[in-house]
């Protein structure tokens, strides 16, 4: 797309330009085409493209015949140069990384099906046919079911280019916002699972039963960094998830291999009022942790 524009600026600048000749002057197309190439002529500097060929016209170049027309040529050169290297790439970067916004209502969490929430994004940000993977998965809500904060990432590969997804759900306005991303590289991307088989396993997990176990807080959480790790927490509950069913993970069986989603609840430590009795300020630990793990390899055991 630069280069369509590029050419046409070309085009345009060179079939104004050739008309204006006031000197006659051998090879004259030929010089004006120099001129706009000179003026266009980038030079990149740690990943910043710089107008050289301008600022050597503007050094070095002192023509005599048909100058203001040769000055234009230059410069129309340099309009070019802003308009593909720097006008159109910011442009391009606003556009890939603009949020998108999905008005939906969101359920208790206690009667939330998490796959028809991940199928609602993958319609609405059209990657239906991709494969996309999952990384930092966060829920946070309360014990009668309202999700205080729900966030994740989405990433998937094209070509040699990472394209990322951040969701979050905004309570203030009843939708998901949805900032887009590109990255060169994404290490830890071969260790991430598809964002498909995490939700299918989350959807696995009783949320009452789980919240209940836990006792009564003013609030709980769920996270899971989408890596596949070597687990080996045994100062934790633990479980296993297997074929749709939730199993006791026993001390005795670990290290194992797998993905975990962490649920904990959160535990109230300080709390600071004011004069009126607001609270302005309250501290939070993680209690009552249980891990859930799947897709388990239990090595020779």
């Amino acid at each position: 797309m630069a280069a369509i524009i590029y050419n046409v600026i070309l085009i345009a600048s060179f079939l104004f330009l050739v008309w204006k000749k006031d000197d006659a002057e051998p090879y004259f197309p030929l010089k004006i085409l120099g001129y706009f190439l000179l003026g266009s002529f980038a030079f990149n500097l740690n990943q910043v493209s710089l107008p050289l060929g301008f600022i050597l016209y503007l050094l070095f170049f002192r023509p005599k015949l048909n100058a203001h027309v040769k000055r234009m040529a230059a410069v129309l050169g340099v309009f070019s140069f802003v308009i593909v290297h720097w006008i159109f790439p910011f442009g391009i970067n606003q556009w890939e990384n603009r949020s998108i916004y999905i008005a939906h209502e969101l359920d208790s969490v206690y009667t939330m099906n998490f796959q028809d929430e991940y199928e609602l994004i993958k319609k609405e940000l059209n990657l239906e046919n991709d494969h996309s993977k999952l990384e930092g998965f966060e829920m946070r809500y309360h014990q009668d079911g309202r999700i205080a904060e729900i966030k994740w990432q989405l990433i998937r590969q094209e070509h040699n280019s990472y394209y990322l997804y951040q969701i979050r759900y905004d309570f203030h306005k009843s939708r998901y916002q949805v900032v887009n991303g590109q990255s060169d590289t994404w290490f830890q991307y071969d260790r991430l699972i598809d964002a498909d088989h995490f939700f299918e396993n989350l959807n696995v997990l009783d949320m009452k039963d789980l919240t209940q176990k836990k006792g009564s807080f003013s609030s709980y959480a769920i996270q899971s960094s989408g890596e596949r790790v070597l687990y080996s927490a045994d100062l934790r509950t633990h479980y296993y998830l297997l074929n749709g069913e939730t199993k006791l993970l026993t001390n005795d069986q670990l290290p194992v291999e797998g993905y975990v989603i962490s649920t904990f609840a959160m535990k109230k430590t300080e709390e600071e009022k004011d004069q009126q009795g607001n609270i302005i300020h309250e501290s939070f630990e993680g209690t009552e942790s249980a891990d859930y793990l799947f897709d388990v390899y239990f090595g020779d055991q």
